[in-house]
């Protein structure tokens, strides 16, 4: 399994976290761990993948989700 930290930035509620997960797992990320700082406006994804493939095809799926511009 590979792992990576996602940050997102713009990210004032849960809502805005709701979306940004919705984003990775449908692109193929396993979410396993979701933090949110609301005061600072961040929210941070661990997500893994069972291959360096699978991570390359999520990255792929994922440019062109409207989370990926938050996405860094």
């Amino acid at each position: 399994m590979l792992e990576q930290l996602l940050r997102f930035r713009e990210c004032e509620h849960q809502g805005d976290l709701d979306a940004y997960a919705r984003d990775v797992s449908r692109c193929g990320g396993i979410i396993i761990a979701r933090e949110l700082d609301a005061a600072a406006e961040k929210v941070y994804l661990t997500v893994t993948f069972s291959s360096i493939s699978d991570r390359e095809a999520f990255w792929e799926k994922f440019k062109q989700t409207d989370s990926a511009p938050f996405c860094s």
